[in-house]
């Protein structure tokens, strides 16, 4: 073979690996720790937000495979006497931008209290936001986790996480709301940790986010201590507009992790989800956090994404966790895995 065939061998070959490549990415979709992390599609961007402990960032992206070097403004700080801020999440509700969080005084973990915000311009998420607003003041009770069920006609509910009185769970509340920053109490028992995949660290149900598909409503969430490897995700789910209120008309026959770690891939702690739609809509994508580490301990969370099937009732059906080194496809609609 001449000097010049090997040459646009060696081209042609290197061109193919380029073109693959450009076609899939690797996780994690960011940089750094990423804990807890929730994504909004929205007026044709990625918004992410996860915990950063005394603020909320909002990194804007095209796509919600890469957040490294997003552009990104932090558009609420913890105000004295207040810390530990977790979880934020975006939502767009009744024609405008809210985030939902978490913090408490900076003293004990039990004073974790829930509150919001609101975008004084709903098309750009990186403006300003208003003051927060505390939601639930009648309850003083703790509370984590909140995300909100927007259902039926567009009557909205806020589920989120407490303790019973006296403690001993982390269990699943549910409450009904007169608007996005305002839940009526009392609240109502939704769903307990029952089962030994729920158990690992502690008793815990947490990270409810919901997800609909043909008429259906789910709620995954988080089981065991985020602080254990075992971490892992579940679901229950109601059908047919049954009164979310009452804790019997929610199915929870599926008592068993959906989503939980993979040794042979190195991926750990694989729970607090959040689920956003492909850029053409097609598809419907996971954005969790899991770590490389077996007994990180809480730390090393990172942000990573895979894409949900669907089964033929309709409910979701989900992937093992894929490692850091495995290539995973573009999602439907993305041209690029470098799109900032």
């Amino acid at each position: 073979m001449s000097v010049m065939k090997a040459f646009l061998c060696l081209f042609v070959v290197t061109l193919l690996t380029k073109t693959a490549l450009s076609q899939t990415f690797r996780n994690p979709i960011v940089g750094r720790d990423s804990a807890d992390p929730a994504v909004l599609k929205h007026e044709g961007f990625y918004y992410l937000v996860f915990t950063e402990g005394d603020r909320i960032t909002v990194h804007k992206s095209p796509v919600f495979t890469n957040f490294r070097n997003a552009e990104s403004r932090t558009v609420y700080n913890a105000p004295p006497g207040r810390a530990n801020l977790w979880a934020p999440e975006m939502h767009y509700i009744r024609e405008n931008l809210y985030i939902y969080f978490t913090m408490d005084d900076g003293v004990a973990d039990e004073n974790h209290r829930m509150y919001v915000i609101q975008a004084d311009d709903r098309r750009n998420p990186l403006g300003n936001w208003g003051r927060e607003i505390r939601l639930l003041p009648e309850e003083e009770r703790y509370g984590i986790d909140g995300t909100v069920l927007q259902y039926g006609d567009g009557a909205l509910y806020y589920i989120w996480v407490g303790f019973p009185e006296p403690p001993g769970t982390m269990n699943l509340y549910i409450a009904p709301m007169s608007d996005p920053t305002r839940v009526i109490a009392p609240r109502r028992l939704l769903r307990s940790p029952r089962s030994p995949w729920e158990m690992h660290g502690y008793p815990v149900n947490e990270g409810p986010y919901v997800i609909q598909n043909a008429g259906r409503t789910f709620v995954v969430f988080s089981g065991s201590s985020t602080f254990d490897p075992n971490y892992c995700l579940g679901i229950f789910g109601i059908d047919g507009l049954k009164d979310p209120l009452i804790a019997s008309n929610w199915w929870n026959d599926k008592d068993e992790c959906v989503f939980w770690r993979n040794d042979a891939e190195g991926v750990f702690t694989t729970g607090h989800a959040s689920f956003t739609p492909s850029p053409d809509g097609t598809e419907l994508w996971m954005i969790y956090h899991a770590t490389d580490i077996e007994n990180a301990n809480g730390f090393n969370r990172t942000a990573r994404a895979q894409k949900i099937e669907w089964n033929a009732d309709n409910a979701p059906r989900f992937p093992r966790p894929i490692g850091l080194n495995t290539p995973i496809a573009l999602p439907s609609g993305q041209r690029s895995a470098d799109a900032l």
